[in-house]
């Protein structure tokens, strides 16, 4: 039964390197991201032919209503997910997880464009499957996501696609001498977390702690931190993970610089983006928001980016309900 066995260190390596590098993947499906996300269980199931992996899907679990389970593929299945019956394969591998784990729910998220069609196929087959209906608060990662085509672009082109007023404030960094670096030691750690502190409690929002960060850089060699400053004091600092065809800015904290020449976080958000063209990677990812309106600060900063690119809307999360009772409870939370 293909339910990874962990102690096998040869099909983790073989499971490591087929999520790595299928056309399918997300940086939340490989086993390094249960490595941060330490307080869930984690588990791995996988479809094999020939003794070789073709489909994967990385699990995390949570209790989350009394001594009941979510189990949740975050950003998965590592699939064609228009392979409607390669999915229910998978589902049907994880099925041992179910009564293993006490779960009254295993909820899949992929990264896969809306299409109205195919959610009806997946409910034709039984699945739940919450699409336009749903609240957009609700979904357990953001249905809107932000990203920045990279291929085929030189940087003088990305450049001129972002709007006038991102352009104008990364010039006024260069201008105004703002510097900037990337490492990987505590010492940066401590300085993005200072920072992000700052800008959370800034927005009034909450943040990990420190030591939620200091998982991530463990577990992805290929983070980079970048940091800046500007007149001998550090103003910003933001997390990159490149993943599979991506360049993912994943966190990022800046300094409050009220009526300053600068503005904190332009230049670094560049300087991933160089990155990416460096590596040859095929989009800038900036994350997700809850809103597609220029009112909204969040999608306005990422728009002044990514402007030449439509946002994503994905397609929503099929929900494999397990409890109904419980399930009902949950997402009415």
């Amino acid at each position: 039964m293909p339910v990874l066995d962990k102690a096998d260190k040869n099909k983790c390596e073989e499971y490591e390197e087929f999520v790595r590098n299928s056309p399918f993947t997300h940086a939340m499906q490989a086993p390094a991201w249960a490595k941060v996300k330490n307080n869930w269980i984690s588990e791995y199931v996988y479809l094999e032919e020939d003794g070789k992996i073709t489909a994967a899907m990385s699990v995390l679990g949570i209790k989350a209503v009394d001594d009941k389970t979510f189990l949740y593929a975050p950003r998965g299945p590592v699939s064609d997910f228009y392979d409607v019956e390669t999915t229910k394969k998978l589902i049907e591998e994880a099925r041992p997880l179910f009564e293993k784990h006490n779960a009254f729910l295993l909820r899949l998220d992929p990264c896969v464009k809306d299409d109205k069609e195919l959610v009806k196929k997946y409910r034709d087959a039984g699945f739940t499957f919450r699409n336009d209906e749903t609240e957009i608060h609700s979904f357990s990662n953001p249905r809107y996501e932000i990203m920045l085509t990279l291929k085929g672009k030189t940087e003088e082109e990305l450049m001129a696609g972002f709007n006038s007023m991102t352009r104008r404030h990364i010039r006024a960094s260069y201008k105004n001498g703002v510097t900037s670096e990337w490492g990987r030691s505590q010492a940066e750690i401590d300085r993005f977390f200072e920072h992000h502190k700052t800008m959370a409690e800034r927005q009034g929002i909450t943040y990990r702690p420190k030591e939620y960060f200091e998982r991530l850089v463990e577990a992805f060699p290929e983070i980079r931190i970048y940091t800046s400053e500007y007149e001998g004091k550090s103003i910003a600092a933001m997390i990159g993970l490149p993943y599979g065809d991506k360049m993912w800015y994943i966190y990022g904290g800046t300094e409050t610089m009220r009526g300053s020449k600068v503005s904190p976080g332009y230049l670094l958000i560049w300087n991933l983006i160089q990155w990416g063209v460096e590596l040859g990677l095929d989009y800038f990812n900036m994350g997700g928001t809850y809103s597609l309106d220029m009112e909204d600060g969040l999608f306005f900063f990422k728009h002044g980016f990514c402007k030449a690119d439509e946002p994503f809307v994905w397609i929503g999360e099929l929900d494999v309900v397990l409890d109904e009772e419980t399930y009902n409870e949950f997402i009415s939370k």
